[in-house]
């Protein structure tokens, strides 16, 4: 990974969800959709434009990834938008682990508040987001089942199995 860096607006609990798993600064796996995207994205670096070596508080630093095609050296700018799609693949990411994860809640004997807790300390968020993190879920869960789709996992039964 190369030491030039791109820095993006996120949430603050995507923040800290990005610093748990892809370090600080953020280094996603070599073969990631998000450096896919980041690659996609680069361009020379404007002349009008200054580079800048530290991130603002509700930004997040991420190596750009060197590549054969676009070396970091010249290729090492994203534009305005480049970053947005960045940062929209960087939430669906987050967005599909969420829902993986706390999927089969109704089953986990628990209140959804609680699971969220556990799986925001399994992640390394802060539980200060625990509330907004659930209404991310519920919106998910109800969004589904208002169009008639129920995407809870359901346990078979062995009354259900026929022989």
């Amino acid at each position: 990974m190369s030491d030039y860096r791109v820095y993006l607006k996120v949430k603050p609990f995507i923040k800290e969800w990005l610093h748990y798993h892809f370090g600080n600064p953020v280094v996603f796996p070599a073969q990631s959709v998000e450096n896919s995207t980041i690659r996609l994205f680069l361009t020379k670096q404007p002349e009008n434009v200054i580079p800048r070596l530290i991130p603002e508080d509700d930004e997040v630093a991420i190596c750009i990834p060197d590549s054969k095609g676009k070396p970091v050296a010249t290729y090492n700018y994203l534009g305005p938008r480049a970053k947005k799609a960045v940062e929209e693949c960087i939430e669906d990411t987050f967005k599909v682990q969420l829902w993986s994860e706390l999927n089969d809640l109704h089953n986990c004997g628990c209140t959804i508040l609680k699971a969220i807790d556990a799986w925001c300390e399994n992640n390394g968020i802060s539980i200060d987001h625990d509330y907004t993190i659930k209404m991310r879920y519920q919106r998910m869960r109800d969004s589904y089942r208002k169009s008639g789709v129920d995407m809870r996992k359901k346990r078979l039964r062995h009354d259900d199995i026929q022989f």
